[in-house]
């Protein structure tokens, strides 16, 4: 239902209640103080109280404290105080014994976290038991509180009804605070010692691990919770949600959904709601191939850590490059164990480097136990015993992408089809696009699409602003409205308590470039076209098998590879920024560098749809060590006037001779009857993935590939060029 009308001595009446509220109510923390009496009342409609209130709502807000990083804030000031150290993880553990000797802490064995609310407004009649509680988490690693902050409920991009004003307006308690070690100001280049300057939260940054970052979640929650006269929360309806970081943020969140808050108040995770995140984060960043789309990986991580796997080059180095504040001001404290893990990737193979014997034994298995949520493994041993006194089945909605290098498709695949696994009937509801790091991230793919000129739904096109009903001219729903309908289901906001139960399935889109749109019916700034399914499986059920044949070619290590340096998702992005393709294009298309092996299919007899992750079967005969093959995938245009490249992936090669398999990332796309399909095999797929620095070379004489399509099921050949 739409925000109640207020006559405006009803809403004078309301808005004086509260804000005595705000004046008197004897705080539960005193670190909360400062920030309930900074509330003000706003309009998110459109962010102007001159003219009324049609969506109004409060936000709190004491501004950004003087002390950030490894620089302690003394009595917590303008934050909020938080244990530095838990002793241990499970359920919020006390504070550990040893606290004040973490960096940033001060001498009660705190760090300050930097922490704004947002609340409904009194208009909203209070459900029983309270507010909902919605948890946003911002990314890695330049992001920060107001990450998802936003005026209005019609922000851009992103955060198109995703945002504090979004919730608050609707009857969510809204929390959006700043993680430990996240800050702005100069570069942080020294991984000990104070951080002068900063400002932002204290500590250093545990990239979400479950003794840190999960654990203050819970304890910011369960304050707002102890402060019942002033929040009104629901404990029982705690929703996480947010994306990159946020996204393996949410995923944690999922594996401990039970705790009792500081004041002793049991709390419960309602719902999560992740969006292009990490499940995996050593597959993630040092992928090495193994994992494959219809096998759970080992469930104490060896099959990601055995063998190491090659570093993503570029991503990894602008994602240390954003967070040691060398391209922007907002950054993050890295703790000295990240300093040493880039330098050992950005150096020699990991096996073998001096420098690397702490990320080896150390950093990558802590990443595996500590912040992927596939591993917690007492999570889903808990799980396995539900309606026995155990762990309770958390919905979840899981936005996931099909086109992101960095956290492709398989990082939300993997944690569903294990939770599947457990419970066949998990309720779980999933979507997968063209989205997020380095790529078109389109705002009318997050967003709803209205009206004869195919704009961002706005305000004005719902019927009397009722913001439940479907908006005047909807042309297409987006990610953000889904991900909002099974929301609301499961905690029942005061602004949509009656919303249906969701379905239990999944969506995908294809991915639609500016040079393939046409053929797609589809304008490129929006997604192409979508399918939905009871599993991710149904999207494409059928398989094109493509057997590749010809001459034996040759792969080197040391191959100079025009095709992965034309390919590097990092720079392709800045040249879309600037204007340019985002996709990956090569126009007009070239051949294959020597040293790179080329297989390309006739011309197609028909359309071939492609959802999924295609799998790749490569036998081969060589030499050497530390070998890494790395496929490419490209739709090929008719007469040579351009390829896209659809697809990718690396897999680490222990024996140079034998059949290695691998499924690539995955993508949803279409190849147009009168294309051709181009797989190419090279050793070197630098700068995306590190080059090995250890001599090798791999003679193929063929390939097969697997592909989930749409179409019937058929095979085809392809040849060496």
């Amino acid at each position: 239902m739409a925000t109640p009308p207020l006559t405006t001595m009803r809403a004078a009446l309301l808005a004086a209640a509260l804000l005595a509220l705000l004046a008197f109510a004897a705080p539960a923390s005193a670190s909360l103080a400062t920030l309930k009496a900074s509330c003000t009342r706003k309009d998110a409609a459109d962010d102007n109280t001159a003219n009324g209130f049609q969506l109004p709502y409060f936000f709190c807000d004491d501004g950004v404290p003087n002390f950030g990083g490894r620089t302690p804030n003394p009595g917590a000031q303008d934050a909020v105080a938080v244990p530095a150290k838990y002793a241990g993880y499970a359920e919020l553990p006390p504070k550990a014994a040893d606290a004040a000797s973490v960096p940033g802490a001060d001498a009660n064995g705190n760090i300050a976290l930097d922490v704004d609310v947002s609340l409904p407004d009194p208009s909203f009649s209070k459900p029983r038991g309270g507010y909902p509680l919605m948890v946003m988490m911002h990314g890695c690693c330049a992001g920060n509180k107001t990450s998802w902050e936003a005026p209005t409920i019609d922000a851009a991009g992103e955060e198109w009804h995703y945002n504090n004003a979004w919730f608050a307006a609707r009857g969510f308690v809204v929390l959006n605070y700043t993680a430990r070690g996240f800050v702005n100001g100069p570069p942080t280049l020294n991984p000990v010692g104070p951080t002068p300057g900063e400002r932002g939260s204290t500590g250093e940054t545990q990239l979400d691990s479950r003794r840190y970052e999960i654990n203050d979640y819970q304890y910011l929650a369960g304050l707002l919770a102890d402060d019942r006269s002033f929040f009104h929360i629901n404990r029982h309806k705690i929703v996480t949600t947010g994306g990159s970081y946020g996204g393996g943020f949410s995923w944690l969140t999922l594996t401990d959904p039970t705790w009792d808050s500081p004041g002793g108040r049991h709390m419960r995770l309602a719902s999560a709601a992740p969006r292009y995140g990490w499940t995996d984060l050593v597959y993630s960043l040092v992928p090495n191939g193994t994992h494959l789309r219809d096998q759970l990986p080992a469930f104490d991580g060896s099959d990601s850590l055995n063998p190491i796997g090659r570093p993503k080059q570029s991503i990894n180095a602008a994602l240390f490059a954003s967070g040691t504040g060398l391209l922007g001001a907002d950054h993050t404290t890295f703790p000295p164990s990240i300093f040493d893990a880039f330098t050992c990737l950005a150096t020699l193979d990991p096996e073998t480097s001096p420098a690397c014997a702490n990320t080896v034994n150390n950093t990558l298995p802590e990443f595996i136990r500590d912040r992927s949520a596939y591993y917690q493994n007492d999570f889903f041993r808990g799980l396995a015993k539900h309606g026995h006194g155990r762990v309770k089945p958390v919905p979840l909605f899981s936005a996931g992408t099909l086109t992101d290098p960095l956290f492709p498709s398989h990082e939300h695949r993997l944690m569903v089809d294990r939770l599947q696994s457990v419970d066949p009937h998990y309720p779980v509801q999933e979507y997968y696009g063209d989205y997020q790091h380095f790529v078109q991230n389109k705002a009318k793919e997050w967003g709803d699409v209205c009206g004869a000129d195919h704009h961002v739904c706005r305000l004005a096109d719902y019927p009397d602003g009722d913001l439940n009903e479907d908006p005047t001219g909807l042309l297409s729903t987006g990610v953000t409205t889904r991900l909002n309908r099974f929301v609301d289901h499961f905690v029942r906001p005061a602004g949509d308590r009656h919303q249906r139960k969701p379905d239990f399935d999944v969506t995908a889109s294809l991915q639609a470039c500016a040079d393939n749109a046409a053929s797609l019916g589809v304008p490129a700034d929006e997604p192409g076209p979508r399918f939905t399914a009871d599993k991710f499986d149904d999207l494409a059920p059928n398989t094109l098998t493509i057997d590749g044949s010809g001459a034996p070619q040759v792969t080197a290590w040391d191959a100079v590879d025009a095709h992965g340096l034309h390919s590097d998702p990092v720079a392709t992005f800045a040249q879309g920024s600037a204007g340019g393709e985002k996709c990956i294009v090569e126009k007009p298309d070239t051949p294959a560098s020597p040293g790179v092996a080329s297989f390309t299919t006739d011309p197609l007899a028909h359309d071939v749809t492609m959802i999924g992750r295609t799998r790749v079967i490569v036998p081969h005969t060589g030499a050497g060590s530390g070998i890494q093959l790395n496929a490419r995938l490209y739709d090929v245009f008719p007469g040579g006037s351009e390829a896209i490249m659809v697809d990718r992936g690396p897999r680490r090669i222990v024996d140079p001779n034998e059949t290695t398999t691998f499924d690539i990332q995955g993508n949803g796309w279409r190849f147009p009857a009168g294309h051709q399909i181009r797989i190419e095999l090279t050793q070197n797929d630098a700068p995306y993935v590190k080059a090995s620095t250890t001599p090798s070379s791999l003679t193929i004489t063929g390939v097969t590939l697997q592909m989930p399509v749409r179409e019937p099921s058929e095979t085809i050949a392809a040849s060496v060029p």
